[in-house]
């Protein structure tokens, strides 16, 4: 019984973590630059061995679309793309993306309470005003790394 009461307040914490108000994912408008831009990163901060969420803009300048296919740091021992969903009873529940299409010429928005890089035991202590690489690799775009910086 205590394991089972364990595993539901684990399942309230990490859904607490990841829940917000939900905004529209895409958002399509005339832009300007090149390659793959990533901008407003950050992630909540988490104890060796819990779950943490990193956020945010994945924007493609180029005149095609592009996969994010797969997701990599050493601060967690698994890295997902995860999307936030409401289950039939109201509830919100997660799920693993196998991989997230960044459609030309728009910016993809990872928060709170949609879609989002889950960090499944993390390895280290993620304290607020850290910072941790998260290498994101992309089907066109190859491999990129982004400087995360930890914050409440």
């Amino acid at each position: 019984m205590k394991t089972a009461a364990a595993s539901l307040l684990l399942f309230v914490l990490v859904m607490a973590g990841c829940s917000g108000e939900t905004q529209e994912s895409a958002e399509s408008f005339e832009i300007s630059g090149e390659g793959i831009q990533i901008e407003g990163a950050w992630a909540r901060p988490a104890s060796e061995g819990r779950m943490s969420a990193a956020y945010f803009l994945i924007t493609n300048f180029e005149d095609q679309n592009d996969n994010l296919i797969s997701v990599q740091s050493d601060v967690a021992q698994l890295v997902e793309i995860h999307e936030s969903y409401e289950l039939d009873n109201g509830m919100m529940g997660m799920r693993e993306v196998p991989e997230l299409e960044i459609p030309s010429q728009s910016t993809i928005r990872l928060e709170q309470g949609g879609l989002h890089i889950m960090l499944i035991q993390v390895t280290r202590t993620l304290a607020d005003g850290e910072t941790f690489e998260l290498t994101l690799n992309f089907a066109n775009h190859g491999e990129q790394i982004v400087e995360i910086p930890i914050r409440l």
